[in-house]
């Protein structure tokens, strides 16, 4: 170790007694003191003594010139040639000739050997949702001066082996230090977010320089295709998209009200609704789509909202369309009791303080079953909710939306009998096989979820079915039909058939064209009506009056089992002939022998229509008779069994007949779309001429398609569970089948 001190006052004088030849250093006595003995004359005589001597000593004190000992070896002064080359060297050196000089004074023996290069690799590993593949490069990998491109947010790896001092990675403003791993390796992780040049140096010296591009994550977009508004069955129709450079992970519907201050102060939440739309596990980069939302039993129906739909993507960033204005779709009941029950739900979320007066309006229409159909589960909704509000003394806000749920069931099942629980079922599990084709299900479970939704699509037209004929039955107006040759037909085969299509494309794995599938058979399921209008025709006019005048027929025979009831009652005891009034017998046995041959018309004409005439309007015809034939004899208590009797049949063969219409009406019109429009089928796939599928613009995969694309995808399961493939080749095939 090299030191240096600079000379003291004591080392000059020695330095001059030397040079000067001078024994004793008198320099030094001169200007040293007595140190014993200052008590003693004799002691002080002599350092005075001393003192004298070694000033006379001085007289002989003398200079010489600086002395250098190299000199003497170096005659030619060849060592200044050593400032000159340094000089040199710091003018080459440049910028780095301090840390070159200070490695000079203080050299590293770290790294195996001056003359050992060092060796740089880097790893650039994309984020996994860019689907990029991973970049390696080395030092000498950028000749040609490219440009290296890199999504923000990739993880950036270094390795530098060899080298005396830890390297520097510099990435626009960021500058990374390497970290010591071993004796002569060093090694640092970043991850790049900005910065046009990644740059890594050395002992002063750079290894690689590459000009950099950092490929940025854009806000996803979402716009609505079209103006969302009520579909044909009253539901909130959706139609969305969006787009995004690596893939939209999440989409949302925000439905926010146009004036929340309008609801103020009622037990009506105000915060704004989110609904989830199900896009394909694939994080498609752009996705169309159409969403069915029923919002009718929401409070909010019928009032002002704006809507917009949101997409985001892999993190985190959010992109929303323009907002939309529109009125959220409100369902109108028929019923005069639903429509009452529809109103006390009202009047109880805008003010929970009048729920006594909601309590007995409630009762009031419970105690009249006859207006609701006899139906003893509405009676008991109606006396539970009016029984509830009478005893929600306290905190009856907070208790509010149970009972306004149960009224809004209890006027679905008076308006629509078991079709609107039939048709939330189909909802729901249209919806419950959409979230499982969107996060990638197992076949297992997408062959379960689509029975689930066969047989709640089966529940839903039976149900479909039952209620028109309910109506019927009740008197409603009778379904004109159409008989028009370029009508559509699809029936229940035509349905289990996508059905089947929908499960072999989710088990190939073509998820986003079952996806797809899906929409449409849904699209194709809101179209459907329990009284559809099919155009005018002149079977469906008579069909109408046949009912009507059966109907009538019904009510004609009640009204003279009345008439013979009392005539039965003025003649006393049952089964004792006189006492009544033969001329009013004759009259009854006229009546009935009219309403029997009103039924033999009826009959005629039915079979003339369907071909076929229900057989319980045959035994009713035979019950009329027997009861002409009591009251020609007087007897009207004979008379009373068959005239029941009658009114019995004749109602069964108004179900019956209704039934054949039905089924004729389904087998002329089908269950889809009034009309071929444009020549395509029911879900606006192209036909030929022979009305076979046309397949030149159709985008789901053929048959053949379909089963080579299962090939392969079982094939690679079968590579990636090979462990004796490299991990390179298995990575690769990861990926793959992330996206099936």
């Amino acid at each position: 170790v090299i030191r240096f001190a600079w000379p003291g006052t004591r080392q000059a004088r020695r330095r001059l007694e030397r040079e000067s030849g001078l024994s004793h250093r008198p320099l030094t006595i001169l200007f040293d003191d007595q140190a014993l003995g200052t008590d003693d004359t004799g002691s002080r005589s002599l350092w005075q003594r001393e003192r004298v001597r070694a000033a006379a000593a001085i007289q002989a004190l003398r200079l010489s010139g600086p002395h250098d000992p190299v000199a003497d070896e170096d005659r030619f002064a060849l060592r200044g040639l050593t400032l000159l080359v340094a000089g040199i060297a710091v003018i080459g050196a440049g910028a780095d000739w301090p840390e070159r000089l200070a490695d000079a004074w203080s050299p590293s023996f770290r790294s195996a050997g001056a003359d050992t290069p060092a060796r740089l690799d880097l790893f650039v590993t994309p984020p996994a949702y860019t689907d990029w593949a991973p970049m390696y490069l080395t030092a000498d990998g950028n000749e040609d001066g490219r440009i290296l491109e890199i999504p923000v947010g990739s993880a950036l790896t270094a390795q530098v082996t060899g080298g005396n001092r830890p390297p520097v990675l510099t990435l626009g403003t960021l500058e990374a230090a390497f970290e010591p791993v071993g004796t002569s390796d060093f090694h640092v992780d970043t991850e790049v977010m900005g910065g046009d040049r990644l740059t890594v140096s050395q002992d002063g010296r750079s290894l690689a320089d590459w000009p950099l591009t950092v490929i940025p994550d854009h806000r996803p977009e979402a716009q609505l295709s079209e103006s969302p508004g009520a579909s044909d069955r009253g539901v909130l129709r959706i139609p969305f998209g969006a787009t995004d450079d690596y893939g939209v992970t999440a989409m949302t519907v925000r439905v926010s009200l146009a004036d929340p201050e309008m609801l103020a102060g009622t037990a009506i939440d105000l915060d704004d609704v989110v609904l989830d739309l199900s896009i394909p596990a694939s994080h498609p980069v752009d996705y169309e789509g159409l969403a069915y939302f029923d919002l009718t039993p929401h409070p909010w129906a019928g009032l002002p909202v704006t809507l917009s739909v949101v997409a985001a993507d892999a993190i985190g960033q959010e992109g929303a369309s323009e907002s939309v204005d529109l009125v959220l779709p409100e369902r109108t009941f028929q019923h005069p009791v639903a429509q009452a029950i529809i109103d006390q739900r009202r009047t109880l979320l805008r003010d929970p303080e009048a729920a006594v007066e909601v309590a007995e309006t409630l009762e009031t229409l419970s105690v009249r079953p006859d207006r609701y159909y006899d139906d003893p589960v509405v009676f008991l909704a109606l006396r539970t909710a009016g029984l509830r509000l009478r005893l929600a003394e306290t905190g009856l806000a907070a208790g509010i939306d149970p009972i306004q749920r149960l009224l809004w069931d209890t006027a679905l099942r008076i308006e629509d009998g078991d079709l609107s629980l039939a048709e939330a079922a189909l909802r729901d599990a249209q919806q419950a096989l959409r979230d499982a084709l969107a996060r990638g299900a197992d076949d297992e479970e997408i062959r379960r979820l689509t029975e689930e939704l066969r047989q709640a699509m089966d529940r839903y037209l039976a149900a479909l079915q039952q209620e028109m004929m309910n109506r019927l039955a009740r008197g409603g107006e009778f379904p004109t039909m159409s008989f028009d040759p370029e009508t559509m037909v699809i029936d229940r085969q035509d349905l289990d058939d996508l059905l089947d299509r929908l499960q072999q494309l989710s088990e190939s794995g073509a998820r986003e064209e079952a996806m797809a599938l899906l929409s449409e058979l849904q699209q194709l399921m809101e179209g459907l009506q329990p009284m559809p209008q099919m155009g005018q025709s002149p079977e469906a006019a008579q069909a109408e009056q046949l009912l009507r005048d059966l109907q009538d027929l019904i009510e004609a025979q009640q009204a003279l089992l009345d008439q013979t009831y009392q005539d039965q009652q003025q003649q006393g005891q049952p089964g004792q002939p006189g006492g009544g009034s033969g001329s009013l017998d004759g009259q009854s046995a006229a009546t009935q022998d009219a309403l029997r041959r009103a039924l033999g018309e009826i009959m005629r004409e039915m079979g003339e229509l369907t071909g076929e005439i229900p057989p319980a309007l045959g035994r009713a015809e035979q019950d009329m008779r027997q009861s002409e034939q009591a009251l020609r004899t007087g007897r009207p208590d004979q008379a009373i069994g068959p005239q029941s009797q009658a009114i019995e049949e004749m109602s069964r063969g108004l179900q019956g007949f209704v039934e054949q219409i039905m089924d004729r009406m389904a087998g002329a019109a089908g269950v889809g779309p009034p009309r071929n429009q444009g020549g395509r089928d029911p879900l606006g796939r192209p036909l030929d001429g022979s009305g076979q599928f046309a397949t030149d613009d159709v985008e789901i995969p053929s048959e053949a398609d379909t089963q080579r694309a299962r090939e392969i995808l079982d094939e690679l399961r079968r590579r990636f569970g090979d462990r004796d493939r490299p991990d390179t080749e298995r990575n690769y095939i990861e990926r793959l089948l992330r996206q099936f």
